[in-house]
Order: structure tokens, then sequence, then C-alpha cells
């Protein structure tokens, strides 16, 4: 254990295959698989720490990934560095922001089903609004300021 965790800021989302496209998989029966190392590994975990909250998602390939599933990963790693190293206006909202993140996936003709990312709480909840970044129309009316914090959680999911 890190000092200073306190527990686990969700339950942790550990799914290889089409259970990986599942956005917010749970491995309850009948859906429930053993990792599949021939296949991309999605694993979603937080933590609660006393300084804050964590909220990282990360995909591996324990063996040769396809050439496909290369360039999936290339634009959505495209995505991550277009919304890390965006420079914005005073009042710019995430709603505006959410576009590079898409952009490079857009190119390919893929997107993806959920926000690119939200507010992080401390001790309240890993989700915790307003603001955000995404293409709820909610998060058009809340511009970001120095403080906010956000995930940045682009992705890609494949059904099958």
């Amino acid at each position: 254990e890190q000092a200073g965790f306190v527990g686990l800021s969700f339950d942790t989302i550990s799914s290889t295959g089409a259970n990986g496209a599942i956005i917010h998989y749970k491995p309850e029966k009948p859906n429930a698989a053993r990792i599949n190392p021939d296949l991309v590994y999605l694993c979603d975990s937080g933590g609660q720490y006393i300084d804050g909250t964590t909220d990282v998602t990360r995909t591996l390939h324990f063996r040769t990934p396809s050439d496909h599933e290369k360039r999936c990963f290339t634009r959505v790693l495209q995505g991550h560095i277009a919304i890390d190293t965006a420079v914005f206006p005073d009042g710019t909202s995430g709603y505006l922001l959410d576009i590079l993140a898409r952009r490079a996936l857009w190119a390919d003709g893929l997107d993806f089903r959920h926000g690119t990312g939200h507010g992080v709480g401390s001790f309240l909840n890993v989700h915790e609004g307003p603001h955000g970044c995404g293409t709820r129309i909610a998060y058009n009316d809340i511009p970001l300021v120095p403080g906010m914090t956000l995930t940045n959680e682009p992705g890609y999911y494949e059904d099958g």
C-alpha cells in the first residue's frame, strides 16, 4: 500500500476482448471472462488518497498487437496529447475542447461513446461536476478555470 492511500475511488474495471468494449464493465455472470493475453487489456482504476482522488485508464497488449490495434491505440494517444497540450483562451469550456480528443479518431472514421473527461473530487465523487470535457451541452455552460481538475479519457471500443 502507498503512503496516504485510503481506499479505492471506484471498483476497478479489468477486462479483455468484447468485455473491454463495455464502458463500465463488471465481471458478473453471464459475461464474466478470464483475462486473455492475446487480446487488448483494459484497466480502469482509481484511489482515494489524503491529498486527492485518482481515476486512471490504461490499455495494454501482452502479446503482439495487430496493425489495426496499433493504429487505434495511436489515434487515442494522439487525442490524449492534444488535450494535454491544449492552450486556450479564458472562458473556454470543456465542450469546445472535446473535439481535440476526437479529431485523430475521426480521421479514421472512429469515435467513442462517452465524454472525454470529467471533474475529479477529493473524497467526494470521482465524477464531480459541474465541469467536464465532452459533448454534453451542459459542459458548454461552465468555462474551465485554474484549479479545476479534469480526467483525460479518450478511448476506442470495438464491439465483439
